[in-house]
């Protein structure tokens, strides 16, 4: 009897491994090709937002508010459709920063009608519309694409139907099953910030795709994008500086690198110090740079002496570790004794063309303005994209 028992054991045990191994070796459906959601129906891309009640709300009064709901309506445009989770969350992450700085909270409605109250400034209001108004066009892509069409190479650069911005789509499949890869389309929406290093881009992926239209294309972006990717509290806590003194008639401008053979152009013919004050933040200055065997200095020098007490810098394309970290920013009246205006330590640009701004206190009219790059953030290699000295009208 004992031997029998311990026999059953024996087959009870072979099965219940067999049932195991069938069970956790079950074959993977494998990826699939994602088929229009609701091919063939009447409703343009704008109305098809309207049909989502509660889901849309936020990115339907920014296109109402700022005249954008033509384009949905008649347009050939593939739009990257961003939920109201995602506006909810770009507004908490404005308004956490405001109250740091003892401002008011803001809602998403004041933004669109360049009218933030308590502002005090419309300036800056109108400037909140606009760069809603550049956020926002950035997710309706001209002409229409499907998941299918991003399938080549690394996938293909996309453009706005305001501004004609670069984009970038690629196609990728989503992990299911316990598969990597194994599940749905998804494309992978990016903003490239005019950068050709996929690293500096900000990137977002589709919930669901190929939504077709009676005018395009409509893919939806998960809840957890932060709409205006990377930009969203970086442009509405911007400060825009005054008009740009550089372009008074006769200034001269001067660069000088302290680094043993090296001179104007030599890293590369196209990115001289002149793209320092070209006015195009797309150009840039590179050279040569080491902290431990010279510096570079940027001089600028006014027909006549005339008062500054902003300034902004421009960060460049590429690496960020050629980006400029510490810096003096001095005055002169006669180009050999110079007066410290200004320093700045440990500075960081969060991203490529970032334009900051810096207030100092100056009432005295300088002749001639220079400011010495002290560090970068530890390349051979230093490159900045913008400089400009302005004047900002105090009142007491």
């Amino acid at each position: 009897m004992k031997t029998l028992n311990l026999y059953h054991r024996y087959l009870l045990l072979i099965f219940c491994s067999a049932l195991v191994f069938h069970i956790g070796c079950k074959k993977e459906k494998g990826f699939y090709e994602t088929p229009n959601i609701n091919a063939g129906t009447t409703l343009n891309s704008y109305e098809y937002l309207k049909s989502k009640t509660g889901v849309y709300d936020s990115l339907l009064l920014v296109i109402d508010k700022l005249g954008i709901k033509k384009t949905l309506q008649d347009s050939n445009v593939t739009l990257f459709a961003v939920s109201n989770a995602s506006f909810q969350i770009a507004i908490k992450n404005l308004n956490n920063i405001r109250r740091s700085k003892g401002q008011n909270a803001v809602f998403l409605s004041q933004l669109a009608t360049a009218m933030v109250v308590g502002s005090g400034d419309i300036g800056k209001a109108k400037a909140d519309s606009a760069n809603l108004d550049t956020m926002v066009s950035r997710y309706i892509i001209r002409g229409p694409y499907k998941s299918s069409d991003f399938t080549v190479g690394d996938g293909r650069t996309i453009f706005s139907v305001r501004g004609n911005y670069p984009m970038h789509g690629k196609r990728l499949f989503a992990d299911a099953q316990g598969m990597t890869s194994g599940g749905s389309e998804i494309i992978e929406f990016a903003n490239t910030k005019r950068s050709v290093f996929v690293p500096n881009w900000s990137l977002s992926t589709t919930s669901s795709v190929n939504i077709k239209t009676k005018n395009g294309i409509v893919h939806l972006l998960e809840n957890d994008h932060v709409f205006g990717f990377d930009e969203f509290v970086r442009r509405l806590t911007f400060i825009p500086p005054p008009k740009n003194l550089f372009p008074n008639p006769g200034s001269i401008f001067s660069s000088i690198q302290e680094f043993p053979a090296t001179f104007d152009g030599k890293i590369s013919p196209g990115e001289k110090f002149i793209k320092v004050y070209d006015g195009n933040v797309l150009t840039k200055f590179l050279a040569e740079f080491s902290p431990n065997n010279g510096r570079v200095l940027m001089q600028w020098t006014s027909a006549e002496p005339i008062v500054s007490n902003v300034y902004t810098l421009s960060s460049a394309n590429d690496a960020q570790a050629r980006d400029p970290r510490s810096w003096r920013l001095e005055g002169s009246l006669d180009g050999i004794n110079f007066t410290t205006l200004d320093t700045q330590q440990d500075q960081v640009f969060e991203s490529r063309f970032q334009t900051k701004v810096y207030d100092f206190d100056n009432k005295i009219a300088w002749k001639h303005y220079r400011l010495t790059i002290l560090t970068n953030r530890g390349d051979r290699l230093f490159q900045i994209a913008e400089w400009t000295m302005n004047f900002r009208q105090t009142f007491k």
